[in-house]
């Protein structure tokens, strides 16, 4: 079991099919649980309604699907107000990705998907980081939001998460260490089950996965400065 406080942030690690996906699922009720509890606010997740719980978050996705719409609908979807457009495009500058829309002819008004304009993989995960920030969550659910992209991209986007981040309970899935390295609790998570617990600096003097990884990804991460130089 783990306790998590308000504004804490939370990385899940663990091999596929660990339970990583299944357990930030639980937390919207896409579907629950069978045994144990999860209390938010000391309350019974399954007594708060799943409309309630799905509009006190927010989602960023690996592959984070948009509507055949113009851009400017896709950022405010799911907003239950009338936003104006001073907070989509304040919203589009901290995901670092205003830029990119006014290269558009068309500008927030540009079409995407089959009728319009391909995005890449980044510019789809900054429109949701964009949607995420016009959202307001108290809860910031990351599913591997980086792994789809280039250094250089992934950077950018890892800059508009912290900014996300601040201030928001936040529970990440990744497989890279820069996001993982600053969370407050690491969960390293086995067949369903917690197999370490603490932060990165407690986990790193453990046997382990999570030392393993790390050492794993410290090696990776030398050699190719190395071939760089």
């Amino acid at each position: 079991s783990f306790y998590v406080r308000p504004g804490q942030t939370v990385a899940l690690l663990g091999a596929s099919g660990s339970g990583k996906t299944t357990l930030v699922n639980l937390l919207p009720r896409f579907y629950d649980y069978t045994e144990g509890r999860i209390l938010l606010d000391g309350v019974e997740l399954t007594r708060y309604p799943r409309r309630y719980l799905r509009s006190q978050m927010a989602f960023v996705e690996q592959e984070p699907f948009l509507f055949s719409r113009t851009i400017r609908e896709n950022i405010a979807y799911g907003v239950d107000r009338e936003v104006s457009e001073e907070e989509i495009i304040e919203a589009a500058k901290a995901a670092a990705i205003h830029d990119s829309i006014m290269r558009f002819p068309e500008g927030y008004d540009t079409l995407v998907g089959e009728r319009g304009v391909t995005l890449s993989g980044g510019q789809k995960q900054r429109i949701a980081i964009a949607r995420a920030i016009l959202r307001d969550p108290r809860i910031l659910i990351l599913d591997d939001a980086t792994s789809s992209v280039d250094a250089e991209t992934e950077e950018i986007i890892q800059q508009a998460l912290f900014r996300l981040m601040e201030g928001r309970t936040s529970f990440i899935i990744a497989h890279r260490f820069q996001t993982v390295m600053h969370a407050d609790l690491i969960l390293v998570l086995d067949h369903g089950r917690i197999a370490q617990m603490g932060s990165h600096e407690e986990l790193i003097q453990q046997p382990g996965f999570y030392r393993n990884i790390y050492e794993l990804q410290s090696k990776i991460d030398d050699a190719l400065v190395a071939e760089a130089v």
